[in-house]
């Protein structure tokens, strides 16, 4: 159970992660999709090189990545499309 809360704020901290670096990235590349895949480069290097999922192989950090970016893709479009209406 304490595994199950601990992988959840992960993923969370991850999705928190997502949404600034995407945030700050957007700041100077103007494109959502530019910076979200820079963001996305940027984190999952990051996440490869500390070695927090050593011996399990690319598939969870590819799996964090992805899952963080699409949600905090899919806030940061939303938000947009609101504020642009």
């Amino acid at each position: 159970m304490a595994a199950a809360f601990a992988w959840f704020g992960g993923v969370v901290v991850a999705i928190l992660v997502a949404i600034v670096l995407t945030t700050a990235l957007r700041r100077i590349i103007p494109g959502l999709e530019a910076a979200l895949g820079l963001s996305m480069l940027l984190m999952g290097s990051a996440l490869h090189v500390s070695g927090l999922f050593a011996g399990t192989g690319p598939w969870p950090v590819v799996i964090l990545v992805a899952v963080s970016h699409a949600i905090a893709g899919t806030a940061m479009w939303q938000r947009q499309k609101l504020r642009g209406s």
